[in-house]
């Protein structure tokens, strides 16, 4: 669009990283900015959800009868059917397919993950928006430093784990653990092994959203009113609506202990 997405933009909420209440799931944000995309931008924005394709891709070779997530870009009956003739597959997944399809029956559902997703972030990194380009890289790249540091705590090998064909990721692939230096990487991450070692789970994952969310901000600045807000705010309900996951399954977790507790636990005499 010649003057970009001015009223769409405008007439976005806006979102905090507190936020309990939101204007939006990641389905309905998509379904309402859909329609006045062009497509260009559109493909950027289906981009930016394949994910949701990759697990729900996963699910479907490795575990059937797994709830179909709708934030992908294609449904359940799309993907049977593309998977039957592997040659309509959209986007990178021919060449995955093509690569690695001889292998799935020993992968396991997190194994195929993996490599489904190094596959999507390998061809995403050429997208032709710069925006869009170094979100991925930061995205990964903290992703693979966190799995790095997780896997070091319990001495355990990150080379399965560690996603994409970055500089960054390879020379995790390529290095042992006690070996590795970050200290190249352009990249805080001093920063993020500090935020890491936090001994306190909840506060470490909300100041890892947080660092996660600024960096979006400084990312930003750089746009007014193209698609890359649109991106942005995408990306922002991504987050929001992880951490508010998080929150309900730590609730259910406690209402599940609290049930045992008062149902299973028989108090002694004494106390009654």
């Amino acid at each position: 669009m010649a003057n970009g997405y001015y009223y769409l933009i405008a007439s976005l909420p806006e979102l905090s990283l507190t936020d309990k209440s939101l204007p939006f799931d990641v389905v309905g944000y998509r379904d309402y900015i859909q329609q006045d995309l062009d497509p260009k931008d559109a493909r950027l924005i289906k981009t930016l959800y394949y994910s949701y394709d990759i697990s729900n891709l996963a699910a479907l070779v490795k575990n059937p009868a797994a709830i179909w997530n709708k934030a992908g870009n294609y449904s359940k009956d799309s993907f049977e059917a593309m998977l039957r003739a592997p040659e309509t597959l959209p986007d990178f997944l021919p060449a995955f397919y093509e690569d690695t399809h001889t292998r799935w029956e020993r992968w396991n559902e997190k194994q195929f993950f993996n490599h489904a997703m190094s596959a999507y972030l390998d061809w995403a990194a050429s997208t032709p928006n710069r925006f869009l380009q170094q979100w991925i890289h930061f995205s990964v790249t903290l992703k693979n430093l966190l799995i790095h540091l997780n896997c070091q705590k319990f001495d355990l090998s990150a080379m399965e784990a560690v996603l994409g064909k970055f500089a960054e990721a390879e020379y995790l692939r390529e290095t042992a653990s006690e070996h590795v230096d970050v200290r190249w990487w352009d990249f805080p991450a001093k920063e993020v092994e500090v935020l890491f070692h936090n001994p306190n789970i909840a506060q470490r994952e909300f100041l890892i959203e947080e660092f996660r969310w600024k960096h979006l901000d400084t990312l930003e600045e750089d746009y007014s009113f193209g698609i890359e807000r649109l991106l942005a705010y995408a990306i922002r309900l991504r987050i929001l609506h992880r951490n508010l996951n998080t929150e309900e399954a730590g609730r259910q977790r406690l209402q599940e202990l609290m049930h045992d507790i008062t149902h299973e636990y028989s108090m002694p005499e004494t106390f009654n």
